[in-house]
């Protein structure tokens, strides 16, 4: 959006503007705001030939949006997994997202940091591959951008405290809880009036819903913003973005609950019984014994393999430096450099699972951006270069992952870090396999050499060159096309060849063309304001491993002392294809989107073993707001998610019956194989803990009194349990409810989520844990929050 400066004639570009007559701040309809976190230019969702979902600072603040499964009900084909207890980023397309922030994008972060929202101001969903200007990262089925809090040149603080949590009718394993954090925001202008400054500081300490096990979520978190504007807001002046978050935390892991069965899921009926110490079976390396299957238990909601002996650590540091040049209202240049620091530290003593790792990140992006006539066609130009740089150290060990071992339903006691209830190394010490020292804390692990290739130390540059063009073909028809040359240069080494004494090392440098385009029709002013679109793109990426994104060093075949970075690691390709529609009616308070889409890449899982991933669906999206008292929104997905000609394996065989004593089990079908390693044959497998339709809907409505009351809601169809469908997740209704007052200077929120008390159930997401782990959600409760603004 343009307008004239009298003063001077020059043209300057608003970033803000009304939708509805509503304040960008009371808005939440994506069409009320522009981002250049979306595409890499400056657009909004309306000009995006790509399916995109927002959540509005408006939404963010209504709803206290403080985790990724809160979020993933305003953007359509995204879910939540419970992810090892570690849900970092959400599923989008049955596929992992990556995650960025104001467009540059992050550290690998998979069962990582869970992501802080204390200087968030917004969120953007998009599906499928980064374009030209971002490039494409290890996990492609989308990413999500967080947009920053911006510091104001009005003076205003805000404080929160959030309170919880009170269970209704208590119970064993459902009594209430304290659960409380507290936030202060704070920003005003400098003397000059030219720069302004935010901060915003969170502090949570926690018991939580699992408390009985040891539980604790807790955090400190320090969010700052600065900006400058040029003298006089003119247009040929320097905008200065700065924002810089330090974050620790010691979340919890909650691993759920094993032996997952369908009388489990339909019943809470849990098979008993603990697997006797009878060391290791010779045919398989893994424990020998197996569960008499006989005698079953009601699984109390709070049942967990998380004892006080576990932890889960993390420090984050972090900085981004925005400048923006612009001359004229037809050229900007623009510098972005970030930087991310991450050290975490994660402990499992039910299954000896230790996972330590270090990340560095710094990338510097330089961008040229114009419009101009050219043949007699008008252009919008993106043109720049991205440099890279990767450092990644962690240390692994996940030898001793056999999570059926234990009894969730056995009496716990009293238990300490010292005298944990359940301990692989102590109650199965015939069949632990012992790591070795030498890594960070004195704890043991394995190296590259023995077998697991998360345990690396590598480096990556990664330099690019990029540009995207904006063609107006004609009146109505444009043509949105990108072009990215990506230069890869690693090194990997096994951290612990010196006590092993095998030196693996190597070197491995590798170019690769990415290009996406799009033909956009924009519809007549006398039909309406939207467009229709079709978009093809094929992106190349650096694969890297699940414990932090590192390169991989993998026994060569040619020569099995050697440890090789394989080239086929830097070939993985990601293609999307997809049509679209979108529009805005009713004086733009109805956004509506709509689109069709195929999407398909190489994915990693653990060990290093690639596979090919295949979504196809469709998706709708609709987002009302008449005025600023009343808002909803809807969303809905059909999709089919597969591995195509893949050999998959699920942790303990190709069956969950394999681990109860013959004729014993669910249904009598136990076989007594025990703990077996085998893969299905090579073939097309429907995605575990996939719901092919899924349905969210909200609203909100605010009496002239400020009281008010809201609602969000999701339907999820069935998931397929495991590859042999011996189990599933039947479809689930998920409701929360929410009372309010909003005033002019103190708000108040008060929560009750799953108001229905339905016992429903969590995919872990990930194949391999099929027949090990499955989550259930947390029974009915009531939370709130109370702000003061001044």
């Amino acid at each position: 959006m343009r307008a004239a400066i009298a003063d001077g004639g020059d043209l300057v570009e608003l970033d803000r503007y009304e939708v509805a007559g509503l304040r960008l701040e009371d808005s939440i309809n994506p069409l009320a705001r522009a981002s250049d976190g979306i595409f890499g230019d400056m657009r909004g969702p309306l000009d995006t030939p790509r399916a995109v979902s927002t959540v509005t600072q408006a939404l963010l603040r209504e709803r206290g949006i403080s985790g990724v499964r809160e979020f993933t009900a305003y953007a359509a084909g995204t879910s939540a997994p419970s992810s090892y207890g570690s849900l970092s980023t959400p599923n989008i397309r049955g596929d992992v997202a990556e995650t960025f922030l104001n467009g540059q994008r992050l550290s690998y972060n998979r069962f990582g940091v869970l992501p802080s929202f204390n200087g968030v101001e917004a969120i953007e969903v998009v599906r499928g591959p980064g374009s030209a200007i971002y490039g494409s990262g290890l996990l492609t089925g989308g990413y999500v951008n967080y947009v920053t809090k911006q510091p104001q040149f009005t003076p205003e603080t805000t404080l929160t405290l959030r309170m919880g949590t009170w269970v209704p009718g208590g119970g064993a394993g459902a009594a209430s809880w304290l659960n409380s954090s507290w936030q202060v925001d704070t920003t005003a202008p400098t003397a000059g009036g030219r720069s302004a400054w935010r901060l915003s500081y969170e502090g949570k300490a926690d018991k939580t819903f699992f408390r009985r096990a040891g539980a604790r979520d807790d955090r400190q978190d320090l969010f700052l913003a600065w900006t400058r504007r040029p003298a006089g807001h003119s247009s040929g002046g320097l905008t200065l973005d700065a924002n810089a978050q330090v974050l620790w935390q010691a979340a919890p892991q909650v691993l759920g609950v094993n032996r997952p069965t369908q009388e489990l899921i339909d019943h809470g009926i849990y098979y008993s019984g603990a697997v006797p110490n009878l060391g290791i079976n010779p045919k398989t390396g893994a424990p020998a014994g197996t569960i008499n299957g006989v005698t079953k238990a009601k699984l109390p909601r709070d049942a967990t393999l998380l004892t006080p002996a576990d932890f889960s650590n993390a420090l984050l540091a972090r900085a981004q430096f925005i400048a923006t040049a612009q001359p004229s209202a037809d050229h900007k240049f623009i510098s972005r450099t970030f930087g991310e620091y991450t050290r975490r530290r994660r402990y499992n003593s039910s299954d000896e699972n230790t996972e330590y790792r270090e990340q560095f990140t710094l990338e510097t992006r330089g961008e040229w951006q114009a419009r101009a006539e050219f043949l007699g066609r008008a252009h919008a130009l993106v043109a720049g270069g991205t440099l890279r740089y990767e450092e990644r150290e962690s240390f692994v060990n996940y030898f001793n992952g056999y999570p059926f071992l234990y009894d969730l339903s056995a009496p716990r006691g009293a238990e300490s870090p010292e005298q944990p209830a359940y301990s692989f190394v102590r109650d199965y010490v015939d069949s632990y396999l012992e790591g070795i020292p030498g890594g960070p804390g004195g704890r043991l692990f394995f190296a590259s050499s023995q077998g697991v290739p998360e345990t690396s130390d590598s480096a990556l540059w990664n330099p690019a060159l990029f540009v995207q063009d904006d063609v107006a073909l004609s009146e109505r028809l444009g043509l949105l096309a990108g072009a990215r040359l990506d230069a890869y240069a690693a090194k990997a080494r096994d951290p612990l060849g010196a006590v092993t004494g095998i030196d693996w090392s190597d070197t491995h440098s590798e170019t690769a063309f990415s290009w996406n385009g799009s033909l956009r029709y924009t519809l007549p002013p006398s039909v309406g304001s939207g467009m229709f679109y079709a978009t093809y793109q094929r992106a190349y990426s650096v694969q890297g491993h699940t414990s932090g994104g590192g390169i991989m060093l993998k026994r060569d075949p040619n020569d099995p002392t050697r440890g090789i970075i394989e080239p086929s690691e830097f070939t993985p390709l990601s293609r999307l294809t997809e049509l679209g529609a979108k529009f805005a009616l009713s004086e733009n308070a109805l956004y509506l989107g709509l689109a069709l889409f195929e999407q398909q890449r190489i994915q990693v899982g653990r060990g290093g073993i690639n596979r090919t991933l295949k979504s196809r669906g469709t998706e709708l999206e609709l987002v009302y707001q008449p005025n600023a008292r009343f808002n909803a929104t809807l969303n809905a997905s059909l999709s089919d998610v597969r591995y195509l000609n893949t050999s998959l394996s699920h942790s303990g065989g190709n069956s969950l019956y394999n681990i109860y004593e013959t004729g014993t089990g669910p249904g009598g079908l136990g076989n007594g194989r025990g703990f077996v390693w085998e893969s299905f044959p090579v073939g097309d497998y429907r995605v575990t803990g996939h719901s092919r339709l899924m349905l969210n809907s909200s609203a909100s409505y605010q009496l002239k009194s400020g009281f008010g009351a809201g609602f969000v809601a999701s339907w999820q169809s069935e998931q397929l349990g495991n590859f042999a469908n011996e189990y599933h997740i039947p479809e689930q209704v998920f409701l929360d409810v929410y009372l309010f007052y909003r005033g002019p200077k103190w708000s108040v929120n008060l929560d009750i989520l799953n108001v229905l008390e339905r016992r429903n159930w969590l995919h872990n997401g990930d194949n391999l844990s099929s027949h090990s782990l499955i989550w259930q959600d947390l029974p009915m409760r009531i939370e709130g929050y109370v702000k003061l603004r001044f």
